[in-house]
């Protein structure tokens, strides 16, 4: 029987989420219903890039395997996609770069892949999870307060939680979910059955696509549910829920042509035809952290906050570092402009909507993410386990330089810094200054830790950007206590200022 390739891509993954890769890779068999089949696995120490490309038989990829495959790939971080299906130009890009990976084990048969995954990436130096070689399925989070809260609606009598996003698992799939609000810092973890699915075609305002769940259990997971939705009773959707990030954006204007107004006037002789301006995002330095900046993505669009907006109508073109690590270079049009900026609604191909969908559900779904930045190996060690035990995803980095490259990497997809105010080389200080001279960098919560009481010092760090001030001796669990009371205190502010 011919068989066909299915590919889960992971662009340029940071150290700590490769074990969110593993985890997936693990689970690439129960998402094929046991079919038979094979999986290789492929990574480029240099680059980053890794990639499990799976071969079955063709009709082992239904429609409800590849909607399963797609959002599990998106959510993790990664992008999937049928490999047969790819045009001959990206199909040679793709097997260029499984050329390049200098780690390849192929043919491996789906029923030995757990205990492959395991071995593979005990190599990239991942540190082996408790039971996980008994991980069987993904954990859906759902953080009713964080980037996908928009799109989030629970109906207490039918325990139906809706989850809005173009990317959907199939109906009858049954999910663990963690379910996160401010009030309640660890996850409550539950298990639900995929009821509904609405796609895009039946998407409309107050209805856009996504899936339905039935909470099955436990108790706590309902009443937390019920309870939040006691209070927000009328929640509206949009059409394409909007998603808060936090994109410095390059602009410029070649070409820019302001729409003409009245009745069509005679055609003039053609100009040549100029290229659209461009909205780079563009943050790999402190050179490029630029005024403008990405407010907000939704499958639609975004809105680009910025002094100098451009004319209603002009055409754009949009080059997007998506938070999954690929590149989107998208075109669009000026929808409206306000005294903050200007919408830019996407004219996108079917490929670069795939893209941008992945992107979605990859923000809609992480969990709150931090940043922590000390020279001390033991006090990132035990700052991160705190921030860990309060539902966060943690990331570290040594010093303020690599710091600030980290923030860079992740811009998109960060909530929280916690940085030492002491340090060697870019003390926190001047780091805190340097991320705020980005507009788009104050919505960012930052918490500077300082081992010594100075006065001075505190204050210097206040004005310099810093969110809250906390001396070490408070330990790790009242100082990760006290950054995510500044973070919600932060995300609380936003959120009147939207109103």
């Amino acid at each position: 029987m011919p068989s066909a390739e299915y590919a889960c891509v992971f662009v340029r993954p940071p150290r700590e989420r490769l074990a969110a890769a593993e985890r997936l890779v693990r689970a690439l068999p129960t998402y094929l219903g046991g079919a038979d089949g094979e999986c290789d696995l492929h990574h480029c120490a240099a680059s980053g890039y890794l990639a499990a490309v799976l071969r079955v038989p063709e009709d082992a990829l239904t429609p409800e395997v590849v909607a399963r495959l797609g959002f599990w790939t998106a959510r993790t971080g990664a992008r999937g996609f049928a490999a047969g299906a790819l045009a001959a130009a990206e199909r040679a890009r793709f097997q260029a770069e499984l050329n390049l990976c200098e780690k390849v084990v192929k043919g491996t048969a789906l029923a030995q892949l757990p205990d492959l995954a395991g071995r593979f990436f005990r190599d990239l130096g991942v540190p082996a999870a408790p039971g996980a070689a008994a991980a069987a399925r993904q954990v859906l989070a759902v953080d009713l307060d964080g980037p996908g809260g928009e799109g989030v609606h629970y109906a207490p009598e039918s325990r139906a939680l809706f989850i809005a996003g173009l990317l959907a698992p199939p109906r009858g799939d049954q999910l663990t979910v963690a379910v996160r609000d401010r009030k309640t810092p660890a996850p409550v973890a539950g298990w639900a059955t995929v009821v509904e699915v609405r796609g895009r075609e039946s998407a409309a305002a107050g209805s856009p696509a996504g899936f339905t769940l039935r909470i099955e259990g436990p108790a706590a997971l309902h009443e937390l549910l019920a309870s939040r939705a006691r209070e927000h009773p009328h929640k509206e959707f949009r059409v394409a829920p909007r998603f808060p990030v936090k994109a410095p954006v390059k602009v410029t204007t070649v070409g820019a042509v302001k729409p003409v107004a009245g009745p069509a006037a005679p055609a003039p002789t053609p100009a040549p035809r100029r290229a659209p301006p461009r909205a780079r995002v563009a943050y790999a330095s402190e050179q490029e952290l630029a005024a403008d900046w990405i407010e907000n993505l939704s499958h639609g669009g975004a809105f680009v906050r910025t002094h100098g907006p451009l004319p209603e109508g002009t055409e754009v073109v949009l080059e997007l570092a998506l938070p999954d690590g690929a590149h989107l270079e998208a075109k669009g049009v000026v929808a409206f402009v306000n005294t903050k900026g200007m919408g830019v609604r996407f004219v996108l191909s079917p490929e670069q909507d795939d893209l941008l969908s992945a992107a979605i559900a990859r923000i809609s779904a992480r969990p709150r993410r931090v940043l922590v930045v000390d020279d001390d190996a033991l006090i990132r060690e035990v700052l991160a386990d705190a921030l860990a035990a309060r539902g966060f995803e943690v990331i570290s980095a040594v010093d303020g330089e690599s710091g600030l490259r980290t923030l860079s990497e992740e811009l998109l997809a960060l909530d929280l810094l916690v940085t030492d105010a002491c340090m060697p080389g870019m003390d926190g200080e001047t780091l805190i200054r340097t991320i705020r001279k980005a507009g788009g960098e104050a919505d960012l919560a930052i918490v500077a830790v300082t081992g010594v009481t100075d006065q001075a010092l505190e204050r210097r760090l206040e004005v310099a950007g810093a969110d809250a001030v906390l001396e070490k001796s408070l330990g790790p669990e009242l100082i990760a206590q006290a950054a995510d009371a500044a973070l919600e205190r932060k995300r609380m502010v936003r959120t009147a200022d939207a109103a």
